[in-house]
């Protein structure tokens, strides 16, 4: 007796589940034309659609680079991006490779250089950060290598405004000399890059 009721009960669900299964398609058909091309969804964050616009990047590459930063903890229009300008020769490319008379290379978006490269590798793989190609001009690890490089000179050496700008451009050893020599951290690199910042916030 139990079992002839627990198989009508079985029944009944099956039956009810298979009228909620025609109901969902035939009310799916409904609200989906077929000859209609899907539309892809679009960012909400308005700081991606906008690094898009200024950039001229692929979706994927926008989201990544604010993404990096924010991990970074990385103002994207006052630090990341004027400094992405500036490097870059306002292209927001990343093949970009600079030969310097000392002999070492910069290179990508962010034109990491060649001493800043090995101690950002050296970091990343005790992090356990993989990448499809550690070279400079891949973006994926260009962007992640320039957000790591501004978070470690604004966090270990509290630079900010001109210092950090100047910094980024001379390393740090390097801006505390033009710092001593000319009694201001403010250079034509972090002018440059302020004006950019600037233009950027108003945008």
């Amino acid at each position: 007796m139990i079992l002839v009721v627990t198989t009508e009960v079985f029944q009944v669900q099956s039956q009810m589940e298979e009228n909620k299964i025609i109901e969902q398609n035939q009310y799916n058909k409904q609200k989906i034309n077929i000859d209609q091309p899907i539309q892809p969804i679009r960012p909400t964050n308005p700081d991606i659609i906008k690094v898009q616009q200024i950039t001229g990047w692929p979706l994927e590459i926008a989201i990544y680079f604010v993404s990096e930063a924010n991990v970074r903890n990385v103002k994207v229009f006052e630090e990341a991006l004027p400094i992405a300008s500036i490097e870059s020769g306002n292209t927001y490319k990343f093949q970009k490779i600079n030969h310097n008379t000392n002999g070492s290379t910069d290179g990508g978006l962010f034109q990491i250089n060649d001493v800043t490269y090995k101690g950002i590798v050296k970091q990343f793989k005790s992090e356990g950060r993989e990448f499809k190609s550690w070279d400079r001009t891949n973006p994926e690890f260009n962007i992640s290598a320039g957000m790591y490089w501004i978070a470690y000179l604004k966090d270990n050496h509290q630079l900010e405004g001109h210092k950090l700008f100047t910094s980024y451009n001379h390393g740090v050893v390097g801006a505390r000399q033009y710092a001593s020599r000319s009694g201001t951290y403010e250079s034509r690199y972090s002018r440059e890059v302020n004006t950019i910042r600037n233009e950027l916030i108003k945008q």
